[in-house]
Formats: C-alpha cells, sequence, structure tokens
C-alpha cells in the first residue's frame, strides 16, 4: 500500500510539475513573440525601402505607412502612364478603346496593324502585277524596292532608245 500511495504522490508531483514547466514555457514564448513582431515590422520596413528605391521613391526616415502612400501613388502615376501610351498608340490606328479593357484594346490594336499591313501588301501586289512581277510569298517592303528597281529599269531603258 505505502509503494501504490508513493507512485501515486510521485506522480502528481511529476504531472504538477511538467505543467509549471509548460506555464513558464508560455510566458517566454508570449515575450519571444513580441520580439518577433518586432523583427517582422523592421522587415517589411526594409522590403518596403527595397521597393522604393527600386521605383526611385525617396524613402529614408519614413514609416512604412508613409513608403506605402508614397509607393501606391508612384504605380498610379506609371499606371497613368501607361494608360495615356496606350490610349495615343489606339488614336493613331484609329481605335476606340471605350468600354474595353487592357487585352482588348491590345488585341484591337494588333488587329489594326495587320489590317493596316494587309492593306499595303495587297496595294503593292497590285502593283506588282500591273508590272508583271510576281507577288506571291513577299512582303511589301520587297514588292516596293521591286516595283521601284522596275520603274528604274523601264526609264533607263527610255532614255537608251531616245538616244538611239
Amino acid at each position: 500500500m505505502k509503494k501504490l500511495i508513493s507512485s501515486i504522490v510521485l506522480c502528481s508531483l511529476l504531472v504538477s510539475g511538467v505543467s509549471i514547466v509548460n506555464a513558464e514555457g508560455d510566458t517566454t514564448s508570449t515575450h519571444g513573440t513580441k520580439a518577433t513582431k518586432e523583427q517582422k515590422a523592421e522587415q517589411r520596413l526594409e522590403k518596403l525601402q527595397v521597393k522604393a528605391e527600386k521605383l526611385g521613391v525617396e524613402a529614408a526616415g519614413k514609416t512604412a505607412t508613409e513608403i506605402k502612400a508614397e509607393l501606391a501613388a508612384k504605380q498610379a502615376e506609371k499606371k497613368t502612364l501607361k494608360t495615356a501610351k496606350r490610349e495615343a498608340k489606339a488614336a493613331k490606328w484609329g481605335v476606340d478603346l471605350t468600354g474595353k479593357t487592357k487585352e482588348e484594346g491590345k488585341a484591337a490594336i494588333q488587329a489594326a496593324k495587320a489590317a493596316k499591313k494587309e492593306a499595303g501588301l495587297s496595294k503593292q501586289s497590285t502593283k506588282a502585277e500591273k508590272l508583271g512581277i510576281e507577288a506571291s510569298g513577299k512582303t511589301a517592303k520587297q514588292l516596293k524596292e521591286e516595283i521601284k528597281a522596275s520603274k528604274a529599269e523601264k526609264k533607263a531603258e527610255k532614255k537608251a532608245a531616245k538616244k538611239v
């Protein structure tokens, strides 16, 4: 019986000792958490400062929220510049961007470019056919050069015929 009681007392002491150790561990972990939060805040600030340097924003001596606000303003400025550039391209190619997303706008501009390129190719092909030049498989630029060379050749022949 004495052995049973002593083993129960020993177990209870052992269990209570473990809970005391756990309680001590908890207090140090909350203190460690505060230190970790401060470290994380410093890391976030450093990351923001690196981003700010890449975008050309002055970040020295500023808080994270101030840096975030300046970064957001800089990114908004870049976005408006890109939008203005895209709208200028659209105006150049005669494309209306109202109600279109960025991707749809890009696709419309590319389609307008392709249509104009095709129109130029067909125009040069027609000229080449009139002069008897084979137009298949050639670009508009190549056809234009051949047409120019053909016209120069005919002009030279006319001059030679007049001299004789």
